[in-house]
């Protein structure tokens, strides 16, 4: 699949092509609220307490609230969300640039300080830099069918 900025899409365009928005973050304050935003599914991906790279993250040893940012991933006339947390995208710059060639941890936004207050205006601000993240990374020759990037973004799923 091929992506394209939200403003050169269309969804006359075939499924081979695709785009991303991201309008929205989602906090929860407990983790039995993942269970109701995975609409009763089993959240994690394994028993451990790391985040995977795709699906909800096992926080039984982290603190809440938890933000997770939906991604609508629109190709053709098919549009599906896929909730990631920052860790995630943290997770996928390492995977993706391990040895830090590609740059790409100089344009994802910094780590949240421990005890910084997750105000609407900080996640407002920070999901729009995870939108900047996303929108130069998949326009990237050497991202283009990145497995890694269709297993974050589930292209795969549909």
């Amino acid at each position: 699949m091929m992506f394209l900025p939200e403003d050169q899409w269309s969804p006359r365009y075939e499924k081979q092509f695709y785009t991303i928005r991201m309008k929205k973050y989602t906090t929860l304050h407990n983790p039995s609220e993942i269970i109701k935003e995975a609409n009763n599914a089993d959240p994690y991906e394994d028993d451990d307490d790391a985040c995977q790279l795709f699906g909800f993250c096992n926080n039984n040893k982290k603190k809440y609230p938890a933000v997770y940012y939906e991604i609508e991933v629109m190709s053709g006339t098919t549009i599906h969300t896929c909730l990631r947390r920052y860790s995630q995208f943290h997770l996928l710059c390492k995977q993706l640039d391990p040895n830090g060639d590609m740059g790409l941890k100089k344009i994802l936004p910094p780590k949240t300080a421990p005890f910084r207050k997750l105000s609407n205006t900080f996640l407002e601000e920070r999901m729009s830099a995870l939108h900047a993240f996303l929108g130069d990374l998949l326009i990237r020759q050497e991202c283009v069918n990145n497995p890694l990037i269709e297993q974050f973004l589930e292209l795969n799923d549909n």
